[in-house]
C-alpha cells in the first residue's frame, strides 16, 4: 500500500472512462459525460462553467483547438492568460495524450513509456513548474550490450569492461575532434554514428537498437535528431541529458497534474470522445463561433488521407505490477537492442517519481505497433506534410489556421519543444486576432 502524500486521491485519476463525450468539471474535479454536465445542477451558469450554452453566449474571442495533448493544453493555457477562450476537441476519453500518468495497484506509472522533462528553455521550465512542482530527477539509462548491463550513453570508463576494448579506444581517438552537430546536417544516421564512434560501438550499441526501433535500415534515417540522442561521454557523465533544467513531476498524479494545471481556467473547455476531420471542421467552428483554429493532430488523418499517408513508427507498452519490490531494475529505462528480445525497452517510473510505495510497475515496450509515436523524417514524408499544410491553409484561410506540435508539424521533438511550439503558436493566434496589439 502507498503511504503519506502518495495515497491516491478519492476521485482516482480524475477520469471517467467509457463515455462518448465528456467535459471536465472543476467543481466535481472529474470527467463526466457531456449530457450529464448539461443537465446536472453542477452545470448552473457561473464563471467556473464552460458548457455549450455558456461558451456560445460569451463575447470572449475564442479559438478551436483540435487535439488536447500537451501542445493543445499549453496553447489553451497561453491563450487564456491573454483573455482568449478556447475549446479543445479530443478523440480520446481524457486530455493529455501520451504523457498522462496513471496508477496500478497504488503505484504511479507512465502507461505510454517514460517522459523526462529536460530543457534549456527557462520560460517553458517555469511554466511547467507553475502548473505542478517538479523534483530534481536526472535521467540515467542502462543498456544490455556485449553480454552485460552498461550505461547509456557510452562512457569511456565502460569501454575497458567490453571485448575489443583497445580497438574501441583507437577508433574513438581517431574521431575525438569530430564536430557531431555540424556533421548531422550532411549525413544519414549511420554515417553520422560511424564518424562519431567507429564501427565496433556502432554495431554493438546503435545499429541493432535503431533498426529495431524504426523498422528500417539506419542508413535510410536522417541524422538531424541524432546529436540529441547519441553521444560518447568523454567526461564519464552517466546522465542522458545535459540540459540545465531537468526533473519529473513531484505531485501525487505525475504528469496528469501538469495537464490539469494547464486546463484550469474558466476560459478553457475540453470535449473528449470527439473525432474531428476536415469535413466537419466548419460545423464545429460555427457551433462555438471560433475566430481561429489550431490543428495539433496528424494532418493526413484529418484530411482523409487523399494526398497519401504519412509514415509513423509506433510502439506498444505492456505494463505489469511487480509486488513486494521497491525497484525491479537499476534505472528508469533499460534498453534491450538485441533481436533475441521481443521488447526494446523496459520502463520503471518509480526511479523518477521517488514514490514511497510497496511494489513497482514495469512497462515492456514493443515496436512496430500501429500508433503514431515517431515521425519517419524522410524527405518524401516532409514534403507530403508540407502539402497538407499548404492545402489546408488555402481552404481554411492562412489568417485563421495555425499548426502546432509534433503531429501537425510532423516532427520528432521533446516535451519542452511541444510547449515552446504552443507558446509560439499562441503569439501567432493572438496577433491574428489582434489581441494585445
Amino acid at each position: 500500500m502507498c503511504v503519506g502524500s502518495w495515497a491516491i486521491p478519492s476521485h482516482g485519476d480524475s477520469i471517467t472512462r467509457g463515455v462518448d463525450r465528456a467535459i471536465y468539471t472543476r467543481e466535481a474535479q472529474r470527467w463526466v459525460p457531456e449530457d450529464v454536465v448539461l443537465l446536472s445542477p453542477l452545470a448552473a451558469p457561473g464563471p467556473e462553467r464552460r458548457t455549450e450554452t455558456s461558451i456560445a453566449a460569451s463575447t470572449t474571442p475564442r479559438v478551436l483547438i483540435v487535439g488536447a495533448g500537451l501542445t493543445g493544453c499549453t496553447l489553451a493555457h497561453a491563450l487564456a492568460r491573454e483573455g482568449v477562450g478556447s475549446v479543445l476537441l479530443e478523440r480520446d476519453a481524457v486530455p493529455g495524450g501520451l504523457i498522462r500518468s496513471e496508477h496500478m495497484e497504488g503505484v504511479l506509472y507512465e502507461p505510454h513509456g517514460s517522459h523526462i522533462f529536460h530543457t534549456e528553455d527557462e520560460e517553458v521550465w517555469n511554466l511547467a513548474n507553475a502548473m505542478t512542482p517538479f523534483n530534481d530527477y536526472r535521467h540515467r539509462v542502462d543498456i544490455l550490450a556485449d553480454g552485460q548491463i552498461l550505461n547509456w550513453p557510452i562512457l569511456l570508463s565502460d569501454i575497458d569492461k567490453q571485448s575489443q576494448g583497445e580497438e574501441i579506444h583507437r577508433q574513438l581517438a581517431d574521431r575525438e575532434g569530430v564536430d557531431a552537430t555540424a556533421r548531422a546536417a550532411a549525413a544519414n544516421f549511420e554515417d553520422w554514428c560511424l564518424e562519431l564512434m567507429g564501427p565496433i560501438l556502432y554495431e554493438r550499441f546503435i545499429k541493432p537498437y535503431t533498426e529495431k526501433q524504426w523498422g528500417r535500415p539506419a542508413r535510410e534515417l536522417s541524422a538531424q535528431w541524432a546529436p540529441r540522442r547519441v553521444s560518447v561521454r568523454w567526461d564519464n557523465d552517466p546522465y542522458l541529458f545535459a540540459d540545465p533544467f531537468q526533473g519529473w513531476p513531484s505531485g501525487p498524479r505525475g504528469y496528469t497534474d501538469l495537464i490539469d494545471g494547464l486546463l484550469d481556467s474558466p476560459l478553457i473547455e475540453v470535449r473528449t470522445g470527439v473525432d474531428v476531420d476536415q469535413d466537419d471542421l466548419d460545423g464545429w467552428m460555427r457551433e462555438i463561433q471560433a475566430h481561429a483554429v489550431v490543428l495539433t493532430c496528424p494532418l493526413d488523418v484529418f484530411s482523409g488521407g487523399h494526398l497519401g499517408e504519412l509514415e509513423w513508427r509506433g510502439i506498444l507498452v505492456r505494463n505489469v505490477h511487480i509486488p513486494h519490490r521497491e525497484y525491479a531494475q537499476g534505472a528508469m529505462v533499460v534498453n534491450y537492442p538485441g533481436a533475441e528480445f521481443p521488447f526494446i525497452r523496459v520502463h520503471e517510473t518509480k526511479h523518477a517519481s521517488a514514490q514511497q510505495c510497496d511494489g513497482t510497475v514495469l512497462g515492456f515496450e514493443f515496436t512496430g505497433a500501429p500508433t503514431r509515436y515517431y515521425p519517419i523524417e524522410t524527405e518524401p514524408n516532409r514534403q507530403l506534410n508540407d502539402r497538407y499544410q499548404d492545402e489546408l491553409r488555402h481552404q481554411i484561410g492562412a489568417d485563421r489556421l495555425f499548426f502546432a506540435g509534433r503531429l501537425a508539424n510532423y516532427l520528432y521533438i521533446d516535451m519542452d519543444d511541444c510547449m515552446r511550439e504552443a507558446l509560439n503558436a499562441s503569439k501567432e493566434v493572438l496577433g491574428a486576432l489582434k489581441v494585445g496589439a
